[in-house]
């Protein structure tokens, strides 16, 4: 998606101070025309190679019968909120009535049947371009790619998650055992009494009985 902005002047130095002015904040000097009467093969072919809609290209053409300059701008969607700035500083530098509601329209780009799916190295990417920079900046601002750290443990991220709402440990070491029952306590304990009597106090003869 385009947008094709354009705007009439009285003369070529009222729009070459609105040209400058668009340079100045970053706009790509690619993307900006200046078509007067002088222009090489005509106004009209040039308005016609710009994309302008026939009905416009008409009506600029019956208005630039002296030294009016006509300012062409085509702003691509990339990078994103272009053409927003471009109409606002343009505000700054008014132009010439003509007749024409909509200075502004947006044109719909077609993909190139001879480009339909193949790769292309050398074509600017949309968000980031590895080959150069872009002469008019991408969506993100920055690249918004970043090369991977390497890592040196299996899990993800260097933090523990409980330390995130509790600042002791969650999982404590496991103390030394020294018998072969669990816990400290013990079931006979209950009875208040001893089940199993001492060996050396059971009768000769007799077995060891429980209580």
């Amino acid at each position: 998606m385009t947008t094709l902005i354009t705007r009439l002047y009285s003369d070529p130095a009222a729009a070459d101070a609105a040209k400058a002015a668009l340079l100045h904040i970053g706009q790509d000097e690619e993307t900006i025309q200046i078509i007067t009467g002088t222009t090489a093969g005509g106004a009209a072919a040039a308005m016609k190679a710009a994309r302008l809609d026939a009905g416009a290209a008409s009506t600029y053409a019956r208005a630039m019968t002296a030294d009016q300059a006509l300012l062409v701008v085509q702003v691509p969607f990339n990078p994103i909120g272009g053409a927003r700035g471009v109409l606002k500083l343009l505000r700054k530098h008014p132009a010439m009535a003509v007749g024409i509601s909509k200075e502004d329209v947006y044109l719909r780009d077609y993909p190139t049947a001879q480009f339909a799916n193949r790769v292309m190295t050398n074509h600017p990417l949309l968000a980031s371009n590895p080959f150069r920079v872009p002469s008019h900046g991408h969506i993100f601002g920055n690249n918004p790619v970043s090369h991977s750290k390497d890592r040196t443990s299996a899990m993800k991220g260097g933090g523990h998650m409980s330390r995130m709402f509790w600042p002791m440990k969650l999982v404590s070491a496991p103390k030394q055992r020294t018998s072969a029952i669990r816990g400290g306590f013990l079931f006979s304990s209950l009875f208040g009494l001893r089940l199993v009597t001492n060996a050396s106090a059971t009768p000769a003869g007799l077995p060891k009985i429980l209580r």
